[in-house]
């Protein structure tokens, strides 16, 4: 299986863990993107890309880092919520007990 083919089927399984938004693994993603970088370098280094592939494979990692990005932002707004719920229920706690 060529680094190419690899790199593809990676990047398959790396959209797949973005859209589990509620389940994703950091650790897991991270891992993977390591891998990712190796099959990058060997797909430079073998230099048996067209054009054609070269720039689908330029998308897909635009994408791959917009999904990221979007994911970042989403769990980000969840977790101000979270806090922002957290600091009502001792707000109320505290005016409960007063």
């Amino acid at each position: 299986m060529s680094s190419l083919t690899q790199l593809t089927e990676l990047d398959i399984k790396l959209f797949a863990e973005l859209a589990k938004a509620d389940e994703f693994d950091e650790e897991y993603f991270a891992e993977q993107l390591a891998v990712r970088a190796d099959f990058l370098a060997q797909v430079i280094s073998e230099g048996d890309i067209s054009a054609a592939e070269s720039s689908e494979l330029i998308v897909r990692s635009r994408q791959l880092k917009e999904a990221a990005e979007q994911l970042q932002l989403q769990l980000g707004e969840q977790l101000k919520k979270m806090h922002k719920g957290r600091r009502s229920v001792q707000a109320y706690q505290t005016v409960k007990r007063n």
